[in-house]
């Protein structure tokens, strides 16, 4: 697990996108879709503050790894994106 940083901002040699790269992966491969709450959850995860969990949450939306909205109750939500194997051609 990654613990908390003085530096908020992730960048894309930092080795804590990958690692929520990966975790988004396992997320897909045990079927999940739709992941409520996803600063937290981060949060969580690897043990980061709100503003580090933010800004990496930012920097997965970038890298095209989950899109991020709101539910109509305006609840936080991310849609994990499919592997682009999984695209339809």
């Amino acid at each position: 697990m990654h613990t908390e940083s003085s530096s908020a901002g992730i960048g894309a040699a930092d080795p804590l996108l990958a690692q929520a790269g990966a975790w988004i992966g396992r997320l897909r491969g045990a079927g999940e879709e739709i992941l409520l709450y996803p600063v937290s959850r981060l949060q969580r995860q690897f043990r980061l503050g709100y503003s580090r969990s933010c800004a990496l949450a930012q920097a997965l939306a970038q890298r095209g790894e989950w899109t991020i909205g709101f539910t109509e109750n305006g609840t936080l939500y991310a849609r994990l994106a499919r592997p682009a194997q999984e695209l339809p051609a």
